[in-house]
């Protein structure tokens, strides 16, 4: 069976599943119509000719994780076990990711080992499109003509898709990832096997406006009203010598390095905010942080550096050549600590997901949903679709003050935000 190296984060990923905790994410696809099981199936299946590389299982060799294909059918699921339920390597040893369906709805729930949110949204609306080609006799796509978002299933995969993009495109001067401890959120834990998923609707138009009448894009509108968020708990918390605040965003690197990668490949920037600038205007904080994020963006051999700094501790020998027994200690240990530790909260946003013309009558909205951060004890994850933004949040604690703070000041700036239930 052909085996495919693991990229660089999911090299990551691999290392740091535990007997508890699976770094795992939601893409959902909610329709206007009641979901036929049987043809869903056969979507899934007529996806493994386009998507070899998905159909895999995920191996632990001596030294080091990768993929295998894998001939066993992947089985569609009904949408019962709840959101984001635990993915273990027994589960990985078969596939890496499960197709879910609801009443009206279709759910990849993908092991991060696998691929990101951009590349799971992708896999996810091919899968859809599919679907509707066999229920409402839509027009397949054609070969050669590919969408941003569906993809053909005529056309064959190529090598770039699954490249390890980290590697190809790593700088030669890695940066420093350290920086400055921020203020971290506080909370009573809830029990290990638990989550809560919260998620607000926005009508995109007055959104994208809110954003651009404090000159900010949704993104950083939305990261500089969490920093506020933030901020006021930190005032709260007694004898709480003044942090920073540090939003994390996931950034997809094929849009800065024309990659065409279906593995990961986003680069973490986190947008900061020193003591001192925590009591400026809402205006003023969306300028800093929006610069932030514009000045990454443009700065291409900041990227691949940064992105290097990813690369050459794995790629290191002795690394390289110790057990994973080992190895996966030292990885989870540094990521809890150095990773995570290095951002108040995080937000990733997908943006607008533009379908194409003939799926629009047939797709109600969709939804983005990350699973637990290992020591993150809230994130946060957006997207767009039909003039809707979902924004949801997961936390495994107790307390809900950090997101119902998010919404009501959004509602305060005069947003309407429609609280869904995620379990529909």
């Amino acid at each position: 069976m052909k085996r495919y190296e693991l990229d660089t984060i999911g090299q990551i990923y691999g290392a740091i599943i535990s007997k508890t905790w699976s770094p795992t994410f939601r893409m959902q696809a909610t329709l206007h119509e009641t979901i036929t099981p049987e043809l869903l199936q056969q979507a899934a299946d007529d996806l493994r000719i386009r998507f070899p590389y998905i159909f895999v299982a995920l191996r632990k060799g001596s030294c080091s994780y990768y993929l295998e294909e894998n001939d066993e059918p992947l089985k569609i699921k009904h949408d019962s076990e709840g959101i984001l339920a635990y993915y273990g390597m027994d589960k990985a040893a078969h596939h890496c990711f499960r197709i879910l369906y609801g009443e009206k709805h279709i759910a990849l729930e993908v092991l991060h080992t696998l691929t990101d949110g951009h590349g799971a949204r992708i896999i996810l609306l091919t899968l859809v499109h599919r679907y509707l080609e066999l229920k409402h006799d839509l027009p397949e796509v054609p070969a050669n003509i590919q969408h941003d978002l569906v993809y053909s299933l005529k056309d064959r995969p190529s090598d770039e898709e699954t490249g390890n993009a980290y590697a190809k495109n790593a700088g030669k001067n890695p940066v420093d990832l350290k920086e400055p401890k921020p203020y971290r959120l506080q909370g009573t834990l809830l029990p290990s096997d638990q989550k809560i998923i919260t998620i607000g609707t926005i009508n995109s138009e007055p959104l994208i406006a809110q954003a651009h009448h404090y000159g900010a894009t949704v993104t950083t509108f939305l990261a500089t009203i969490m920093a506020e968020v933030v901020n006021d708990l930190q005032n709260k918390t007694p004898n709480q010598k003044k942090q920073p605040i540090a939003i994390g965003i996931p950034v997809n690197v094929r849009e800065i390095l024309a990659s065409k990668t279906m593995r990961n490949y986003t680069a973490q920037k986190n947008l900061t905010l020193r003591p001192e600038q925590l009591d400026f205007s809402l205006e003023q904080k969306c300028n800093l942080m929006g610069l932030q994020l514009k000045d990454f963006r443009q700065d291409k051999d900041l990227v691949r550096n940064l992105t290097a700094a990813y690369v050459a501790p794995l790629e290191n020998p002795l690394a390289k050549y110790t057990p994973c027994v080992i190895k996966n200690r030292l990885i989870s240990y540094l990521y809890t600590k150095e990773a995570d530790a290095v951002m108040s909260t995080q937000i990733s946003n997908l943006g607008d997901t533009d379908l194409p013309e003939e799926m629009r009558p047939f797709i109600d909205s969709v939804y983005f949903i990350l699973g637990k951060e290992k020591a993150l004890p809230n994130t946060c994850s957006a997207i767009s679709c039909n003039g809707k933004t979902n924004i949801s949040f997961t936390r495994y604690i107790q307390e809900s003050t950090f997101e119902d703070e998010f919404f009501r000041r959004l509602r305060k700036l005069g947003l309407n935000v429609e609280i869904q239930d995620p379990s529909k």
